[in-house]
């Protein structure tokens, strides 16, 4: 993996109007170009796509223009690493057997230029949310993945990209309006040794120090186009400006 790296997450591909997932394929090529021209590595820390699922013969088709622009990306010899999120964490073997991707299916840790750095997508961590955490562990079961994909695609996909837009919309809204519950994670995480943390999760972008340590969230892709640029032992916030 490159020293440097970019981090990104909640692009939520497939969950907006056709005109909003124009721009947001149109910034993440200009973000991939800027990738392979810095010879830098990837890290998606999940939630690229508002919805995945994986037949045994079957993607989706409105995800084939990114499925492309990762393709080109992995030719130009970018490494990418996919952590899953709490929308795409029915991701199979497709990314990992067709691209290279690596997937990792909860967290990550890094040691980097004397940084110890925990990255996960963030959904479930930190007290209390104990439904959510019991429902996780429901959904992800190979039970679960099975008897979803008795569902023709047709069905299942629209299904489950109503379910995404309740939970978007209803179930999380309220939760992440006025501060960022992460950083009770993060501040955990510090305790465990980490001097460095990077979530995503729920859409607001920040980048906070506590000490020698320091704590990122990386926004969206939708609205704030943010992420993360880990470069010379350091971490930044950045946004993608089109000029």
């Amino acid at each position: 993996m490159s020293r440097t790296i970019y981090l990104l997450s909640d692009a939520h591909l497939g969950a907006s109007q056709a005109s909003r997932e124009q721009e947001k394929l149109a910034r993440l090529g200009m973000l991939f170009r800027k990738i392979g021209d810095d010879r830098a590595s990837l890290i998606i820390l999940g939630d690229l796509f508002d919805f995945w699922f994986e037949y045994r013969t079957v993607v989706q088709k409105e995800h084939l223009p990114v499925i492309r622009m990762l393709a080109e990306l992995r030719s130009r010899g970018v490494d990418v690493t996919y952590l899953v999120g709490n929308h795409d964490f029915w991701l199979g073997d497709f990314l990992t057997r067709e691209l290279g991707i690596t997937v990792v299916r909860d967290s990550l840790i890094l040691d980097i230029d004397r940084n110890r750095i925990f990255l996960a997508h963030g959904d479930g961590l930190g007290p209390g949310d104990l439904g959510y955490k019991f429902l996780k562990l429901v959904l992800r079961s190979p039970v679960s993945i099975w008897l979803y994909r008795l569902l023709h695609p047709d069905l299942a996909i629209p299904l489950a990209k109503w379910c995404s837009w309740l939970s978007r919309n209803h179930w999380t809204k309220e939760k992440y309006l006025a501060s960022d519950p992460l950083w009770l994670a993060a501040r955990e995480k510090f305790g465990q040794g980490y001097n460095v943390v990077v979530f995503g999760h729920v859409h607001i972008p920040a980048l906070r120090r506590d000490g020698g340590n320091v704590y990122l969230n990386l926004g969206d892709f939708i609205s704030h186009f943010s992420y993360g640029l880990y470069k010379d032992g350091l971490l930044r916030l950045e946004r993608l400006n089109v000029t």
